[in-house]
């Protein structure tokens, strides 16, 4: 069991996905860094010949000396570029981010959260791609797939190969099956999300409706939440409920409501600047598993800066446009379709 990841009673991790996108943009991580040495190429010595006089009473003229040649240098090999921690090879910043439902109740590292977030460094252009829980058939390589549901895959990589390498794996599988490059991964815990609301002051949303739920047990003797349309202002706890209520719509609308808190809670770490970086990067330590570069915290920071959450191009891989029915409520992607829509809104950057 993932050691990072408290498991406070009745919790969501649909806002994981939120909080996770703020502090693994600043947060800890693994510093990635290589270097390729330039080899010399070997001395090479050519010798020239000295001409033999021939013995003859009578003289003969030396030969006309011939230049020696001058050796041909080898040539140096070209280094293979290095690669770019933060943006990658395609030049955008692409994370996954995944929230694990681990509490007492549900044992295990079940992802109900798996949303890949892209942003482009040069135009500030953001995209934010859910692939829902309820997702079967993933393919996890080109001859494969993970039959059951996806939410499951991350904790049976974990069975296999332990975490971080299940991490990586995830990274790569989802990567392929959505068609865009993923540099980073990041997985948040419940009290992490907790703590990093508040420490960023809260997150913003705004609601073009009001969202209702009666049957939200706030406590085990206090039921029913509510938020109105318009602008609402949230604490941890607050956001958290606001995560996890759905029985107002269904799945697929709270996803789409996640997505506005990312927005959220770029902005609020923006407002908040450089100075609550090392707060942030203090819990993020603790809460947060990731790859992302330790040592990038402040250029990641410019990318959430530059971060045009206001216009971000939102999408929830759900039926029947992006996914096609099945039992149980299960449905696979049409990876064509979807893959389709990364080709658009996540393409490599011109550089």
């Amino acid at each position: 069991m993932d050691r990072t990841v408290p498991r406070p009673r009745h919790v969501s991790p649909r806002l994981l996905v939120v909080i996770g996108l703020a502090v693994a943009l600043i947060g800890g991580g693994v510093a990635l860094a290589a270097y390729v040495g330039r080899p010399s190429g070997p001395a090479v010595a050519i010798a020239s010949a000295t001409p033999s006089p021939t013995p003859t009473p009578r003289p003969t003229p030396s030969p006309t000396p011939r230049p020696t040649p001058s050796p041909t240098p080898s040539p140096t090999p070209t280094p293979a570029p290095t690669p770019d921690p933060v943006v990658g090879a395609d030049g955008r910043f692409t994370i996954l981010l995944l929230g694990s439902d681990a509490r007492a109740s549900h044992p295990g590292n079940r992802t109900d959260v798996i949303m890949v977030v892209s942003l482009d460094p040069t135009s500030g252009a953001v995209a934010a791609a859910s692939v829902p829980r309820d997702t079967v058939n993933f393919p996890t390589s080109s001859r494969a797939t993970y039959r059951a549901k996806v939410n499951g895959l991350y904790q049976s990589l974990i069975a296999k190969l332990g975490q971080p390498k299940a991490a990586r794996e995830m990274k790569r599988i989802v990567g392929e099956g959505i068609g865009v490059e993923i540099d980073s991964y990041a997985v948040i815990g419940f009290e992490g999300v907790r703590q990093l609301v508040n420490a960023v002051g809260g997150v913003d949303v705004t609601l073009a409706r009001a969202v209702s739920d009666p049957y939200y047990w706030v406590t085990s003797t206090k039921r029913g939440v509510y938020f109105p349309a318009g602008r609402n202002h949230l604490n941890g706890d607050r956001a958290l409920i606001f995560a996890r209520t759905r029985k107002g719509d269904n799945d697929f609308e709270r996803a789409r409501r996640q997505q506005l808190l990312v927005g959220g809670a770029v902005r609020a770490v923006r407002d908040r600047g450089l100075a609550n970086l090392p707060k942030l990067l203090s819990i993020g330590k603790r809460f947060v598993r990731t790859d992302l570069p330790l040592d990038a915290a402040p250029r990641l920071f410019e990318l959430v800066a530059k971060a045009d959450v206001d216009r971000a191009e939102r999408i929830v891989f759900g039926p029947t446009k992006w996914a096609s029915g099945g039992s149980g409520g299960s449905f696979s992607l049409k990876l064509d379709v979807v893959r389709g829509w990364t080709a658009t809104y996540m393409a490599p950057v011109d550089r």
